[in-house]
């Protein structure tokens, strides 16, 4: 199966940047906000489908640690995504 770890992060980084935007766009009127956050909410979907295909096939993490980072992922996307890339992916795909 392929390796899609660079798009992962890719894709995430680009969730990040568009929900900032989306934000900025809310917090001083701008009319574009909706269309933004549609799209910083599809590109936060892509990130969560390619984290969690990485944490499904990882064979160095137990099932506990999976079904927990999985949960985490799911429930807190944005944060969790800063803990995932910054902490814990390292353990996941076992490289640094």
């Amino acid at each position: 199966m392929k390796n899609l770890e660079h798009q992962t992060k890719q894709a995430f980084l680009f969730s990040l940047a568009f929900y900032c935007i989306s934000i900025i766009s809310k917090f001083f009127y701008f009319e574009i906000f909706p269309i933004l956050f549609s799209i910083s909410l599809l590109l936060s979907l892509i990130w969560v489908v390619l984290v969690l295909r990485e944490i499904i096939f990882s064979g160095r993490i137990s099932n506990t640690e999976r079904m927990l980072l999985a949960l985490f992922i799911i429930f807190f996307n944005i944060v969790a995504g800063l803990f995932y890339f910054f902490k814990f992916r390292e353990k996941v795909i076992g490289k640094k």
